[in-house]
Order: structure tokens, then sequence, then C-alpha cells
């Protein structure tokens, strides 16, 4: 009876263990399809470009000198060249780089072969009376004021009455010694031995000499002394040029049947009231050494032509005597002509 009862329990047990195991294996679930991951492509951060400085040409006008046909010419071979134009006032020059191909001074700095050796790949044009030689990347524009003063007299003369011209010439500026030779020179050049025709005979050019500082008291016994000697053309000194002494010379017009003709040079005041005025003209020399300068030939001295750059009465300065004038001049630039005379 015992062995009979114990037969049904392992059926059960074997049926209970099944069960149990059905129950608690899980459910196969459906494997998700994974989805492409969408590649992240780097950020690209522009980066810009460095700035490099245009080729240029540097034009530095402390005074503001420079003519509307200089800075025209400029301008026209700047753009043929494919470079910019600048300008600026300060003489106070950095160091340049090799893009700045030109500098031109029109006044001569204080310490130009300092600044012309800080920019060796950079060549430098300067105008004035410059004693500089031996550096390869500075290029001369001689103006200098003898040649002014020559043909500044050289002009008083040519429109004179009878040779009648006279220089007023202060004695204690600078070159004023200078100035009075090459004052004489040039009106000589014109009729060497300038005899007047007619009463009082004299030979001219007369020079009326006195200090800067004696004012109109010390230049109207000048003038007075000229006065009775009929001078009719006279150079005025820029450095003394005054209202008074201006209106001083217009009353000689009065006391005589002829017209005053006065000449001085460009920068003197009122230079309205004068017949004319007479100054260095780079240009000419600017357009023969530029182009070569902008292939780094530098190193050269020309000298600057002496213009007649305010002509007050074409009446009396008329076209043939400003070709005369020319001529002259050309002669003067080219070292044809000494302005002074041979110690």
């Amino acid at each position: 009876m015992r062995k009979l009862n114990r037969l049904p329990v392992i059926p059960l047990l074997l049926a209970a263990s099944l069960l149990f195991s059905a129950c608690s294996r899980p459910t196969a679930q459906p494997t998700p399809t994974a989805e492409p991951a969408t590649p992240v492509l780097p950020t690209q951060v522009e980066t810009a470009a460095p700035t490099e400085n245009p080729s240029r040409i540097l034009l530095v006008d402390p005074a503001g000198a420079a003519t509307v046909e200089l800075t025209d010419y400029l301008a026209g071979i700047t753009a043929e060249n494919g470079l910019a134009l600048e300008t600026i006032t300060s003489p106070e020059l950095p160091p340049q780089p090799a893009a700045t191909r030109a500098v031109i001074f029109l006044a001569e700095p204080a310490n130009l072969a300092d600044i012309a050796a800080a920019s060796p790949d950079t060549q430098f044009i300067v105008s004035g009376a410059v004693d500089l030689a031996g550096i390869p990347n500075l290029s001369i524009i001689r103006a200098r004021m003898e040649d002014q003063v020559f043909m500044a007299g050289y002009l008083a003369m040519l429109i004179s009455w009878d040779w009648r011209t006279a220089g007023l010439v202060p004695t204690d500026t600078v070159m004023a010694a200078e100035k009075a030779n090459a004052f004489e020179n040039g009106a000589r050049y014109l009729c060497g031995q300038c005899t007047s025709y007619y009463a009082p005979l004299i030979f001219f050019p007369l020079l009326g000499l006195e200090s800067a500082q004696a004012g109109m008291n010390g230049w109207e016994g000048q003038v007075a002394v000229l006065e009775q000697s009929l001078v009719n053309s006279f150079y005025v000194d820029p450095s003394i040029v005054s209202p008074e002494l201006l209106d001083r010379l217009a009353i000689i017009e009065n006391t005589i049947t002829r017209d005053i003709y006065t000449v001085s040079l460009a920068g003197a005041a009122a230079p309205e009231r004068f017949t004319a005025l007479v100054g260095a003209d780079i240009l000419p020399a600017l357009e023969q050494i530029l182009p070569a300068v902008l292939t780094g030939s530098g190193g050269v001295t020309v000298g600057a032509e002496v213009k007649i750059v305010q002509n007050n009465d074409e009446s009396v300065v008329t076209p043939g005597k400003i070709d005369n004038f020319n001529r002259v001049a050309s002669d003067l630039a080219a070292g044809i002509i000494v302005p002074l005379s041979v110690p």
C-alpha cells in the first residue's frame, strides 16, 4: 500500500517542474532594427586671409606745396602701375615695408640719411638743396635757392625799361651774400654790360642792401636812392616783404611816367601784389626719375627747373618773354649755367 501511494507523486512533480520552467522563461522580444548613425561633419571655421599692405607711393608734404600738376602726375603713374597713392604731412617717418615702393619728400627732413638707411627696400626721392651722395636708395631733385634768385634777377631785367632794375636783398639772413650775387648774375646774363640808354647813365642792375631787422625806416633810404636812378623793376627778397615796403614801391609809379614792376619768390607774402613770382618746379625732374625709381633704380641727382609760378600781368610777362625765361631755366637746371660767381 505504501508503494502504491508514492507512484502518482513523481508525475506530479515532473509536471510541476515543467510548468514552472515555462512560466519563468522570458518571452522572446523582436530585435529592434538599428538606425544608421548620421555622420557629424566638422564645423568649417572661415579664417580671414591675412591683409597685406598694398604697394604704394607715399608723398610727404608738410607745407602743402604739391601743385595740381604734381598730384595729377602721381595719380596717373600710380594707376598705371597698380599702386596706391598716399599723402601725409608729418616728416617723421617710421621704417617702411617693402610694399612702400617710393617715398617722395617735398622738403628735406632732418634725419634723411637715417630714414633711408632704416628702409633699404624702399626708394626715396627728396626735393631741396640736399647735399647727400652715395646712398643707393636716395635720389635728389636739386632745388637750390641761388637758382631761383638767379632767375628772379633774369626776369626782373627782362621786364625792365632801359635795363633799370634793382634788387632789395637783406644782409643778415641765410644765404644773404649768395642771394645778392645770384641776383646780379641773373640780371647780367640777359644783357651783359647793362648800360642805360637814357640819363642818368648807370650800369645795371643795382642793389639795395640793408639789415632785415632795419624795418621800413632802413629800407626807405635804400628805395629813395634807387628811385633817383629811375629804377622801375625790383626784385624783393621774400624775407623783407611787407605791406609798407610794397606801398612805398608803388608810390614811385606816381613820380615817373613808367609802371613799377616787382618780382619775388614763391611763398612771398601778398603774392597778388607782385608782377610775377618764380619758384622751383620739380615735376619735370620727377617725371624723369620716378619710372626708374619704381623699378628699384635710385641714387641719382637731377636739377629742378625754375618756373614762373604766378604771372599777374600777362601784358608785361608775355609769352615770348616766358619762352626766353624757360630756355635759360632749362640750361640752369642742366648745369650749363653757374648761378654764383666763381670765387
